[in-house]
């Protein structure tokens, strides 16, 4: 099994994994606790850029539709990369009166 990489960074600590908020996406990435830089590696980058297209193809406005005596709405099929298929569980939560999130479950 291979070790893993130390990054140090230019302040002279080292580069920890975390979860951190680039662009309004939470990413992994390395973040210095010290000096708190940020920095990705190749693997990372490469996911942070497939949660970019997805984020760009979900910020669009969306029509909410009647479905029976329900209401829907209609998500764009670039989000079936997060694993959002027919039949996936989701939790709705309740932000403030204009607003709300949907988790997978």
């Amino acid at each position: 099994m291979a070790k893993k990489r130390k990054i140090k960074c230019d302040c002279g600590a080292f580069l920890e994994e975390r979860i951190t908020l680039l662009d309004d996406i939470e990413t992994e990435a390395m973040v210095c606790p010290h000096c708190r830089f940020v920095t990705l590696t190749k693997e990372q980058a490469q996911q942070f850029a497939k949660l970019k297209q997805v984020q760009q193809s979900a910020n669009t406005e969306r029509k909410i539709i009647k479905i029976g005596n329900s209401i829907g709405l209609i998500l764009p099929e670039q989000l079936q990369g997060l694993g959002i298929k027919i039949g996936r569980k989701v939790k709705i939560e309740a932000l403030t009166s204009h607003s709300f999130r949907v988790k997978l479950v």
